[in-house]
């Protein structure tokens, strides 16, 4: 369904349908020019790995069309990719992301301690046939300003094409297509939290509270998304 939508012509004053058919001609042409078993997913858990997750397993799903009425299984091969969990990472995200791991059918490589360099050049040092890495960054992310769709890693760092099928899209989009496709989220988000790192330092969003205040209201409700990450 995800895959016919971006293929389909974009309904009078749907803006999230452009967002899609691109996202999905991003991930098609890495697919394309670097095979399959060569391109791996950044994930962890957070909203916007979340939607490229769904997005890349619409795609695969197109490619490698069922021909069983069982769920017991998906029909493509499992997925390469590589988890950098923060230092005391939530229990709910790691229990999403073991969740994700099973729905999506993720060949998942998990490190702890690890700063984000020292983690990929682990993944890769397992994992030498992965020659681009699919990563959820949005424009607004910090460094992301300036990315492209593809482009290779910094000098000093781990040798791949980083794809950015999702750089374009805003925290509206992000929730936009969540919510409209059922796409199963971490229930933090549902709890008030916006943007997701360490225990340490990830609260709800102060922005998000509700007039009574004692509680908070969900990610989704966040209208003003330069706050997005107000809780960090």
């Amino acid at each position: 369904a995800v895959y016919a939508y971006a293929r389909s012509p974009a309904p009078t004053g749907d803006d999230l349908q452009p967002l899609v058919r691109e996202a999905v001609d991003v991930i098609e042409r890495a697919l394309e020019e670097h095979g399959e078993e060569h391109v791996a997913i950044s994930f962890n858990g957070g909203k916007d790995c979340t939607v490229l997750l769904h997005l890349l397993a619409a795609v695969l799903l197109h490619l490698h069309p069922t021909t069983t009425t069982s769920a017991a299984a998906a029909p493509w091969p499992p997925i390469p990719s590589i988890y950098v969990s923060q230092p005391s990472p939530f229990p709910l995200m790691e229990s999403f992301v073991h969740t994700s791991e099973t729905y999506y059918t993720l060949s998942l490589h998990r490190t702890s301690g690890l700063g984000m360099k020292a983690a990929l050049a682990s993944y890769l040092s397992l994992r030498p046939q992965t020659t681009a890495v699919m990563v959820g960054t949005r424009r607004g992310d910090p460094h992301g300003a300036t990315l492209e769709f593809c482009q290779p890693t910094d000098a000093g760092w781990p040798v791949f094409v980083r794809v950015h099928p999702v750089i374009n899209w805003g925290y509206a989009d992000v929730w936009k297509f969540l919510r409209r496709w059922e796409v199963p989220y971490c229930e933090l988000y549902d709890q008030g939290y916006t943007s997701l790192g360490s225990t340490y330092n990830t609260h709800p969003n102060p922005a998000l509270l509700s007039p009574s205040g004692t509680g908070f209201r969900p990610a989704y409700e966040l209208e003003d998304e330069s706050l997005e990450r107000a809780g960090r």
